[in-house]
């Protein structure tokens, strides 16, 4: 896979992309770190309306391979957190989702955000430790009632951010004791 990698601000007229891409990426990436039950709850929950337009602060990337839509994500810089980061699953280890997470980070140190948090699903935990996110703690995702996804909320610190006086032992390392959301 050669292809050249583009991305551009979604628009309205990708609502139903956005929205086949997500329902491919959660049924087939998600399959064996959640129970059959959560991804169909999960991708049940999923509509095209919902997708576009977002309200600002938030941005909407996409990653195109040939005007293929092959991954998209949503960043709200104002509030440091990544919303969403997902791609087509015969992407997975070609570099959609590190472009991605490269170009939403550029935007929100761009905005100023001194950290960006996320919480990420247990199927994509390590690819954001691999980019230097680090666990801070369990965190739940209510779908319904009945169904709530276990993930991890992790944390970057942005550029030339350091750690309080007396924090953790390694750079990144969250403090001990640290508030839950």
């Amino acid at each position: 896979m050669n292809r050249r990698l583009s991305m551009r601000e979604a628009d309205a007229g990708d609502r139903h992309g956005l929205w086949r891409l997500h329902t491919r990426s959660v049924s087939s990436l998600c399959r064996g770190a959640y129970s059959a039950r959560e991804v169909s709850t999960w991708v049940d929950l999923l509509r095209p309306e919902a997708y576009m337009p977002v309200d600002p602060p938030r941005t909407v990337l996409v990653a195109e391979w040939e005007d293929e839509l092959v991954g998209f994500g949503q960043l709200d810089p104002v509030r440091g957190e990544l919303e969403a980061l997902y791609v087509a699953p015969e992407t997975v280890g070609h570099g959609v989702g590190s472009a991605l997470l490269s170009a939403l980070e550029a935007l929100a140190w761009g905005a100023h955000a001194r950290t960006l948090n996320l919480d990420a699903s247990l199927n994509a935990e390590s690819f954001y430790r691999a980019r230097g996110y680090v666990p801070l703690h369990a965190a739940r995702r209510v779908l319904t009632p009945e169904v709530q996804l276990v993930c991890t909320r992790m944390q970057k610190r942005g550029p030339g951010v350091l750690l309080p006086t007396g924090a953790g032992v390694g750079a990144g390392a969250p403090r001990p004791g640290a508030a839950r959301r």
